[in-house]
């Protein structure tokens, strides 16, 4: 008989990934172990593995819920009824403020996705795919003819991504710029240097 779930399982679960994030994202996943992880949550080994298998499954559960909420919110607004533009500053704005909260998170999906093993690591790329393609669509919308050029699609979607994510190497949202004057500094860099570029 399948055992049943406690009814705090998926809270337990979460503050898990809280503290399991924020003990990778400071010592990097290699040298982290999962005794290191039992200790920062106050528990056991045996408890830990009781929700994640192994150090790669605890890995992968961060970096997929953390992506799955950027990749989800980037659709709901691509799909808003607003100009194109709007959308951009929106999406720009969630997703540095998403990045500013979970900064943890966010550093350990630049440093230590490379670490998963191939098919969770190919679920996650597929996802970074979605997003870069739901970016191309609003670039498209705020300057067709400059997107015409099929073979400039991608690369000003990951500009633009590339921007915002690097941006968390440095940026801390205790610093004198919040996170939505950081956001709205972007759009407008990236927007109004968008709709200058020559036509052809």
């Amino acid at each position: 008989m399948t055992r049943a779930r406690a009814d705090d399982y998926e809270d337990k679960k979460q503050a898990i990934l809280d503290k399991a994030a924020a003990l990778i994202a400071r010592k990097g996943f290699e040298v982290a172990t999962m005794m290191d992880v039992a200790k920062a949550c106050g528990t056991s080994k045996s408890h830990l593995y009781h929700y994640f298998p192994s150090k790669e499954d605890l890995l992968y559960a961060i970096v997929h819920e953390y992506i799955t909420r950027q990749a989800a919110e980037l659709a709901r607004i691509v799909a808003l009824p607003l100009p194109a533009e709007q959308r951009f500053e929106q999406f720009v704005n969630s997703f540095i403020q998403g990045a500013a909260r979970a900064r943890n998170e966010h550093l350990i999906l630049m440093n230590d996705i490379k670490l998963l093993p191939k098919l969770q690591l190919e679920k996650v790329r597929r996802m970074e795919v979605e997003m870069t393609e739901l970016m191309e669509t609003l670039l498209r919308e705020i300057n067709p003819e400059y997107m015409a050029e099929v073979q400039l699609n991608k690369p000003y979607a990951l500009l633009l991504f590339g921007m915002m994510i690097w941006t968390f190497s440095w940026y801390r949202r205790t610093g004198s710029i919040t996170p939505r004057e950081l956001a709205q500094h972007i759009s407008t860099l990236f927007i109004h240097g968008f709709k200058a570029l020559p036509q052809t």
